[in-house]
């Protein structure tokens, strides 16, 4: 109760002073306070309301799964709010194995992974020009039509989190996978060049019609363009932290910070172009957030701030400044040791001292800002840290392993998805995914492409042993802190 009035004292000082804004702004409850989300074109569906309609036959819409309150994507929370007979659970994919036959019916019994985990059921097989293998699979949810076999036609079970349908100006690739980047993203500041973009959103939208949905196509329609049109005018960012625990609140927007989502839309997005502060290339900062540059600890009113702005502003410094060794991350820099080495990784062989902004590069955004597929152990069936030891943070029991095979030489890994690879066909693409957005993380736990992270916390001590960073539990914290202002 007393946190719910906290929010209540909270929300009556920081929201007039926001709804004078001349583009529309909305303003929902999370766990950690208050998400804003902003619209320049006044949260406009179009003629067809394409994002909110009805167009399939399962009753699914765009906003089943990306849902405002929820960051634009959805949470376990909201899917046990929900009718055991919703939509979100329609076992095309909202169920934990295939239907057993063409009768079944939503029915939130056979959804644990959407209850618990939030994640909804990819169903991708092996390319048939592949350099590997599947030699094994698991089945721990029993299905009675296997992952991997002939009665999916070989596909794979995936099971990943929708990413937010917001912020997507900012986008480096399309998917976790990649596979709706059709046309390479071209995306300069002011937002120009963003044809490719429009393109891959466009397609995206299709195939969820007619995958998620099961509907017909919708390529060239009036609400093909609208929901494209809806979703990119979509900004969304923390405005209010309460952390009742720490027991403190901060407005995000109050002493000098940028919090909020209309700082991203009138300042950082125009400044966005594909390539910007490339950790690859001359000219890289490692401090890729200044959103709270105000309340870090070398600020002048640093001494006034109040606890919460100060654990703020601390968590930010963090982030930015923290340096540690960056050990066998393939994509970036493989080692000559790890069965998915590749020699022309950017930094194939060498071990890299830096810090977050390293993978989470795109300024006061946090994805990385070109593409860049890699695999930082979250898709293995056992992560491990820098020096090989098994790192047990992360909940993954709940997700088939599959055993891949590379088919010049025999060498296998095990993985929970193989990310990229199913797209490529390319043994080196094994468990690579893209980064996703930080913006707006308070609202849409659990973390990682299979929320195997029920927390923020959670996320900070995954890579403080994988990286063996050193952090205190105060500076974990702050950490937290930070990312949940986000």
């Amino acid at each position: 109760m007393a946190h719910r009035w906290l929010l209540i004292a909270a929300s009556a000082f920081v929201l007039p002073a926001l709804a004078v804004h001349a583009d529309d702004v909305h303003f929902k409850l999370d766990r950690s306070g208050i998400l804003s989300s902003l619209s320049t074109n006044g949260f406009g569906t179009g003629s067809t309301n394409g994002f909110f309609a009805n167009l399939g036959t399962n009753g699914r819409t765009c906003g089943s799964c990306h849902v405002e309150a929820n960051a634009w994507t959805f949470t376990p929370e909201h899917a046990r709010a929900l009718a055991p007979s919703d939509p979100l659970f329609t076992p095309n994919d909202g169920s934990d194995c295939p239907p057993a036959s063409p009768a079944q019916q939503a029915d939130s019994a056979l959804s644990s992974e959407v209850l618990n985990y939030g994640l909804i059921r990819v169903q991708i097989a092996i390319p048939g020009n592949a350099n590997f293998a599947l030699a094994s699979t698991t089945n721990p949810k029993g299905c009675s039509i296997p992952p991997g076999s002939a009665g999916v036609l070989g596909q794979l079970f995936l099971f990943r989190r929708p990413l937010p349908s917001a912020n997507l100006i900012f986008e480096s690739a399309i998917m976790w996978d990649g596979r709706e980047t059709l046309q390479p993203l071209t995306t300069q500041p002011g937002a120009q060049s963003t044809g490719p973009l429009l393109f891959d959103l466009a397609d995206q939208a299709n195939g969820a019609t007619t995958g998620h949905a099961q509907g017909a196509s919708i390529a060239g329609s009036q609400a093909q363009s609208d929901i494209v049109a809806f979703e990119t005018h979509l900004y969304t960012a923390q405005l209010l932290l309460v952390r009742p625990l720490r027991r403190f609140f901060a407005v995000l927007t109050a002493d000098g910070a940028k919090g909020g989502a209309d700082y991203l839309e009138d300042t950082v997005a125009p400044a966005f172009f594909i390539g910007v502060n490339d950790p690859l290339k001359p000219g890289f900062s490692p401090a890729s957030f200044h959103v709270f540059a105000a309340w870090e600890p070398t600020s002048a009113r640093y001494p006034s701030l109040t606890r919460g702005e100060q654990a703020v502003g601390r968590g930010e410094a963090l982030f930015n400044h923290t340096t540690f060794t960056i050990h066998d991350v393939p994509g970036l820099n493989s080692a000559a040791d790890d069965p998915l080495y590749n020699p022309n990784d950017p930094l194939a062989g060498q071990d890299l001292v830096g810090g977050c902004a390293v993978c989470h590069n795109n300024p006061d955004v946090g994805n990385h800002s070109s593409s860049l597929p890699i695999n930082i152990g979250v898709t293995m069936a056992q992560p491990t840290n820098n020096d090989g030891s098994a790192n047990a943070l992360l909940d993954v029991g709940n997700l088939p392993v599959y055993t891949l095979q590379n088919s010049m030489t025999g060498a296998t890994v095990q993985v929970t998805d193989p990310g990229r690879a199913l797209i490529s066909g390319h043994w080196v693409d094994i468990g690579k995914t893209k980064g996703p957005m930080l913006r707006g993380l308070a609202g849409r736990a659990p973390y990682f492409h299979n929320g195997s992270a029920k927390d923020l916390m959670t996320v900070v001590k995954f890579y403080d042993q994988r990286f063996h960073i050193g952090l205190t539990l105060a500076q974990m914290n702050d950490l937290v802190a930070f990312l949940s202002a986000l």
